[in-house]
């Protein structure tokens, strides 16, 4: 048997079936589309946490910004 990818082996770990919408919508362009547009946003989250140089204002900012993520990449 071959090397399996990490959500591969999770799927199989959980007895999630490979057929689950869930997993399906991870492979959608749409998500693929989605996912690229979060990566963007983390870089200039990670440069607005530089230049502010406090780490409150650090927090906050990535704190909005995984909230931002979790909601962009849910599921319609």
């Amino acid at each position: 048997m071959g090397k399996m990818n990490l959500l591969n082996r999770i799927r199989r770990f959980y007895n999630i079936p490979e057929h689950n919408p869930d997993i399906a919508w991870t492979r959608s362009k749409t998500y693929q589309r989605r996912l690229e547009q979060v990566k963007i946003g983390w870089i200039i989250t990670g440069l607005l946490m530089l230049i502010s140089g406090s780490t409150a204002v650090s927090i906050v900012i990535g704190s909005f910004s995984l909230f931002m993520t979790l909601g962009f990449l849910e599921r319609d």
